[in-house]
């Protein structure tokens, strides 16, 4: 009986401190969102995935993958970002250029779509 006493002490401590842990990584209110975006639309005959890693933020990296024909998707540019590296990854492309956007001012919001082919996809700036 003094054993499960003891490993119920020990098992409400991790639960507190894995809970304060918690608490204590929560993002910032400087990770807040800044009202601006950077958004793609995919009109090309692939599947398309865009990861974003921030640079100077406190908002983790994140992608969306999976993304088909017909399908919108956009990410909040975080507040506290200084820069960003975008990377389009086409599934199966097998010719033609990078589609990835070099995004230098995050000031303003970004809108690309996406269209062609696997052997030939192609991004196109848009008007957000």
């Amino acid at each position: 009986m003094r054993n499960i006493k003891k490993s119920a002490a020990y098992g409400v401590a991790a639960l507190s401190l894995a809970l304060v842990g918690g608490a204590m990584t929560a993002p910032s209110a400087a990770a807040a969102g800044s009202g601006k975006y950077i958004s793609f639309s995919n009109k090309g005959w692939f599947i398309a995935e865009t990861c974003y890693h921030w640079a100077s933020s406190t908002t983790p990296d994140s992608c969306d993958k999976g993304k088909a024909i017909g399908t919108d998707w956009r990410v909040e540019i975080p507040d506290d970002a200084q820069g960003v590296k975008v990377e389009v990854t086409v599934d199966g492309q097998i010719a033609g250029d990078n589609v990835s956007p070099h995004i230098t001012d995050l000031t303003s919001s970004h809108c690309y779509e996406l269209s062609g082919y696997t052997w030939g996809p192609k991004r196109t700036d848009k008007t957000c």
